[in-house]
């Protein structure tokens, strides 16, 4: 039964019911015809035996049977047996039938039908109390009654099977009904589970189908609602995490600047020069152009830091690493390298023009630390630098500085204030 389709579990219940119903009905129509007849029966008793009241009132036997032969000729019933008061038989009739009981019996009470033979006929027998005290067995010819039960069985037999016939077209009718109500609801289904929450289900059809439909649609709008929920949820979460990831950035921005800058003069330090320096060598090694690397130092800045004062030390510092921001180009790099010392990365210059620039920066320091105020008999810091230009002094980051740098001990060496190119007879070894 659980594999059956919905329209065919339709047709069995609804032919099921309908063959318990009519055969109901059918048992119910046989009992209503078998009243009928025996009510015919005995209404057609009844009003013989009021005539054989009359005759058996007279008291006379032989009246009696003469009575009822003459009644059994003319009412055309088969047979009579009639008793006295006394219960004994005084007519019977035809005397020439062979009977037997329960017509020779007498019957106490009220009796039903009986089904007897007589002369080879089928009869029906009743048994009817006499108004004279007497009973009488009166038989009928069996033939009509059979005939109506017949004309009555078939009526039902049509009857029924009439109702059969529109009970399976009819369940046949609703079940494709609610199956299609039922199909349309499961499209509805996989469309939401497909995603498509503005799907909804024509709410009509049988009153289960529709109470699925219903419940699928308020499902449905729960769906809905829930999904709107969370895209506002996922909305405000992507929100709050562009804000966490700007927040984010700016600080990473924020501490890398940190990492990368020198405290005390604001110009980037070391590492910010390593990863700018590299960064740049690759572009010049794809693209062809030059570059430049300035160090430049101090001179006697260590006299003015110890005798003046590291307060006074910073001021000298600052200014000029104010003054190195200030004279450069922007696509330059000024770099607080330690101490007293300072590097320039001049990218795109050729090794002429970058010397000009490193005799330029080192005049401007003059001029800045010419203004700060010392004490007698200090006298103002000036700065020497030394060059190395790629590729001719170096082709990676490390041996650039380390030229640039060996540069500048040959200026210290050889005197200061000025800017010696990097010469590779030279080792500050």
């Amino acid at each position: 039964m659980s594999t059956m389709s919905l329209r065919t579990r339709m047709i069995v219940v609804t032919v099921g019911a309908t063959l318990v119903a009519c055969g109901a009905l059918i048992a119910v129509g046989y009992e209503i015809n078998r009243r009928e007849v025996e009510e015919a029966v005995r209404g057609r008793a009844g009003a013989i035996a009021r005539r054989i009241d009359l005759v058996v009132g007279e008291g006379s036997a032989f009246q009696t049977q003469e009575s009822v032969d003459r009644m059994v000729a003319s009412e055309s019933f088969l047979a009579a047996v009639v008793f006295s008061p006394g219960r004994e038989i005084i007519a019977v009739s035809p005397s020439t039938a062979d009977l037997g009981p329960p017509l020779t019996e007498w019957t106490d009470g009220p009796s039903g039908l009986r089904e007897v033979r007589i002369g080879g006929e089928d009869a029906i027998a009743v048994a009817i109390e006499l108004d004279a005290g007497g009973r009488a067995w009166l038989a009928f010819d069996r033939s009509p009654y059979r005939d109506a039960e017949r004309r009555m069985r078939l009526a039902w037999a049509v009857a029924g099977s009439t109702a059969v016939l529109i009970a399976v077209v009819a369940a046949f009718i609703v079940s494709t009904v609610s199956r299609r109500r039922i199909g349309a609801v499961r499209a509805t289904i996989e469309r939401l589970g497909r995603g498509e929450l503005g799907a909804r289900c024509e709410v009509r059809g049988p009153i289960e189908v529709v109470e699925i439909a219903r419940a699928v649609n308020e499902m449905a709008e729960r769906l809905s609602g829930l999904f709107r929920e969370l895209g506002n949820e996922r909305s405000a979460l992507e929100q709050q995490v562009s804000g966490r990831t700007r927040e984010l950035e700016q600080a990473n921005r924020l501490l890398m600047d940190i990492a990368n800058r020198d405290a005390l003069t604001g110009l980037a330090n070391r590492r910010r020069l390593e990863m700018e320096l590299e960064r740049n060598i690759s572009f010049s090694k794809r693209t062809g152009q030059p570059l430049a690397v300035i160090m430049m130092d101090l001179d006697k800045f260590k006299i003015c830091n110890d005798t003046a004062g590291h307060l006074v030390g910073d001021n000298i510092l600052r200014a000029v690493a104010s003054t190195l921001r200030s004279r450069v180009r922007v696509t330059d790099l000024v770099v607080r390298w330690g101490g007293d010392e300072f590097c320039i990365l001049v990218p795109a210059t050729q090794p002429q023009g970058a010397i000009a620039a490193a005799e330029s920066l080192v005049d401007a320091v003059k001029e800045a630390t010419a203004a700060i105020p010392l004490p007698e008999p200090l006298e103002a810091p000036t700065a020497s630098a030394g060059v190395a230009c790629f590729p001719e002094d170096g082709e990676d980051p490390h041996t650039l500085i380390l030229n640039a740098d060996a540069a500048l001990y040959q200026v210290k060496a050889t005197g200061r204030g000025r800017v010696l190119r990097y010469s590779p007879g030279y080792s500050k070894d």
